[in-house]
């Protein structure tokens, strides 16, 4: 019997597990917290909803050990959202009894699950980051202010910090806060402090949205890169701060090499993608964040025969495999309803033509990420939603 796989959450990534794996007769499950992802309204793969590792860590772990009890070889487990991450790295010496994953050593998920700790790991092994302060008091804020350039952006160091109370709403449900002046970082520090004192005060890298590249691979345990590619984010949602909606995917030697460096001198194994933006101050890459899971569009690299989620499978299933590298990758990434909704900002805002965004749509070959024919029912749900949120703006 072939291991099973599980998706460690249902949005957009945990989908093309669930519908991928099933072609090479591999059974799919995935689990999720939240009962409105996208991926319950999926007609692939068996769904479960589970405790939400973000407020419970013990009580999630307790469930993967009671829901390992249904299968007779031990399941692959493989995160596609960031909550997922952070437990796997707390309990995995208890769950690897259970299951088979990715766990580089040293705590390392935890640390670049951490804002701050991915951008310490980045200075150390000389990978270009944007200047940063992790606030501990008015000092600190009083130092960084003499020698930056505004707009700035304010950020926890966990994500999940301000998903829910005060700070959700204080923040507008936004990943960041931008700043304009030295005053208002003060003003905005003062009053996220008292809910979450680890604030992060960053530049702002200046440039398009088209200046955000990304690398994903997937790095074996004995350090090679046994496959990986990138892309250029030509749109995101929401515009700025947000995840791609349309990605051109490139060739590109240069990112390639930096990230792989840097993943090796951290003894780095596994599934990850590394997001940076290049400066056009100075042309140098720089980071924005690192997700050691499978990512939003990692998918697309099983066209074109780097399947990085399907190399994690089976090097923890014990298959042997050859590094792979394709340098003539002529593709776009899209989900449509993400796009959609972004596309209306962009022409908005005056930052992107109308008539360009439509082009772009003509670009083939391109890859959809979330509509698709043979899924009616996800099809369904995500045109309800998009209309709801243009119906949404439109009366703001």
């Amino acid at each position: 019997m072939k291991n099973p796989v599980i998706s460690l959450g249902l949005s957009t990534p945990g989908i093309f597990i669930m519908r991928h794996f099933p072609k090479s007769g591999i059974a799919a499950y995935g689990l999720d917290s939240g009962p409105g992802e996208i991926g319950f309204h999926s007609r692939f793969g068996v769904k479960n909803i589970c405790p939400d590792p973000e407020i419970n860590g013990r009580e999630f772990f307790e469930y993967l050990l009671n829901f390992r009890k249904q299968f007779s070889v031990k399941p692959v487990l493989i995160p596609s959202s960031d909550k997922f991450v952070l437990p796997l790295n707390d309990y995995a010496e208890e769950l690897k009894g259970h299951y088979l994953f990715t766990m580089p050593e040293g705590g390392l998920l935890r640390k670049l699950t951490s804002k701050r700790y991915s951008y310490e790991l980045a200075v150390e092994h000389g990978f270009p980051a944007p200047k940063t302060c992790f606030v501990r008091n008015g000092d600190d804020l009083q130092n960084f202010v003499k020698d930056v350039e505004f707009p700035c952006i304010l950020k926890p160091e966990f994500p999940e910090s301000w998903r829910s109370g005060f700070l959700e709403e204080y923040c507008s449900g936004e990943k960041v806060i931008i700043v304009n002046s030295a005053e208002e970082i003060f003003e905005k520090y003062e009053t996220i402090s008292k809910y979450d004192d680890r604030v992060i005060v960053q530049e702002i890298i200046p440039g398009e949205d088209s200046n955000l590249h990304y690398f994903v691979s997937y790095m074996d345990r004995n350090g090679a890169c046994l496959g990986s590619f990138t892309g250029i984010k030509e749109r995101i949602a929401p515009v700025h701060f947000g995840s791609a909606s349309y990605v051109n995917l490139v060739y590109d030697e240069k990112l390639k090499d930096i990230s792989v460096k840097w993943l090796k001198d951290m003894k780095f194994w596994g599934l990850s993608g590394i997001e940076v933006k290049k400066d056009e101050r100075d042309g140098i890459y720089k980071l924005i964040e690192v997700n050691p899971r499978f990512g939003l569009w990692d998918e697309t690299g099983s066209k074109f025969g780097i399947d990085v989620a399907m190399m994690c499978y089976k090097e923890l299933t014990g298959e042997q495999q050859e590094p792979v590298e394709n340098k003539n990758i002529n593709m776009r990434w899209i989900s449509l309803h993400r796009d959609i909704r972004s596309s209306v900002e962009y022409v908005q805002k005056d930052l992107i033509p109308l008539s360009d965004i439509i082009r772009s749509y003509f670009r083939w070959p391109i890859y959809v990420g979330d509509m698709r024919w043979n899924d009616p029912k996800l099809v369904i749900h995500l045109i309800k939603g998009l209309f709801r949120g243009i119906k949404r703006r439109l009366s703001k």
